[in-house]
């Protein structure tokens, strides 16, 4: 499954693309992927793409002059989105795009929105675990509570931060993984923060001080950050809408690096079960 810097890339890139676009007509091939909306067509028809919002994982999208009109987008597993150009080039962003998957429609498009300037959005899921479906105002808030607050919100809070972990009993890893505390971090990046700011995944949350609170605090956003910047992190041949694999993989400093020296102390990295996910951390300057 995607992080959220995966899909804070397509997103923006989306942006980019279907922003002031309006849908002519929708095409649905799969009723469960659209939450088995027999009307979705007649709902979008005629709206105009005002803007590309996020929280975690799941893709907002709003509609000009409509105050009560979204369309919620979650990848889950394998889920893509293909944008068609007026001169029939494909690009993508998603799992596992192959050669195949620019035919479109494949065997696995489950919707494809046509605009009215002749471009289309396709929304491919082999498996069948993201959605497009349309949602009201209340069902966008009821979605945004969900979640906790991002580290890499510039509104962040350590010393909240701090406060809340001290009432936790629980690994700092499952803390961090707990989206209703904290919403965007996946497992990639919370090994990669806990190492960053020197902390065990085991550790109790409890137990974290005000300084090693606060330096995870920065390390959870900087890493975030870090992967937008470079397009995410691939495995699976995650790309963006441009095409592009992301590559922050190229600066792993724990994950999928067991039995490596750490680049900090030396010690061994190891691999390890934690919070339910393999979890990776430095046997020596982690404490």
């Amino acid at each position: 499954m995607p992080e959220l810097p995966e899909v804070e890339t397509v997103r923006m890139q989306l942006q980019r693309k279907v922003v002031g676009k309006t849908v002519a007509d929708v095409e649905v091939f799969h009723a469960k992927s659209v939450d088995n909306n027999s009307n979705i067509e007649d709902q979008l028809r005629g709206k105009t793409i005002s803007d590309v919002d996020r929280i975690g994982k799941l893709m907002i999208f709003s509609f000009v002059d409509e105050d009560d009109l979204f369309l919620l987008a979650h990848l889950k597993m394998t889920g893509q989105f293909f944008y068609i150009d007026k001169t029939g080039k494909t690009i993508g962003g998603g799992h596992s795009a192959t050669a195949g998957d620019t035919e479109l429609p494949t065997k696995h498009t489950r919707v494809t929105f046509h605009f009215t300037d002749r471009t289309s959005l396709h929304f491919n899921d082999m498996r069948i675990f993201g959605y497009v479906k349309v949602a009201t105002a209340n069902e966008v808030r009821t979605a945004r509570a969900r979640f906790g607050p991002e580290p890499i919100s510039p509104d962040f809070d350590c010393s909240w931060f701090h406060k809340k972990l001290n009432k936790r009993k629980t690994p700092i890893k499952a803390a961090l993984l707990d989206q209703t505390f904290i919403a965007g971090l996946g497992n990639i990046y919370v090994d990669e923060a806990l190492w960053r700011a020197k902390v065990r995944p085991t550790r109790r949350s409890d137990k974290l001080t005000k300084k090693e609170a606060a330096a995870l605090c920065a390390a959870a956003g900087d890493v975030m950050n870090e992967s937008i910047a470079v397009g995410g992190t691939t495995f699976q041949h995650f790309v963006d809408t441009g095409g592009a694999n992301g590559n922050f993989s190229d600066y792993l400093k724990v994950f999928g690096q067991q039995g490596k020296a750490c680049e900090r102390c030396g010690k061994i990295i190891k691999k390890i079960r934690c919070a339910g996910r393999g979890t990776h951390y430095c046997t020596g300057c982690q404490k």
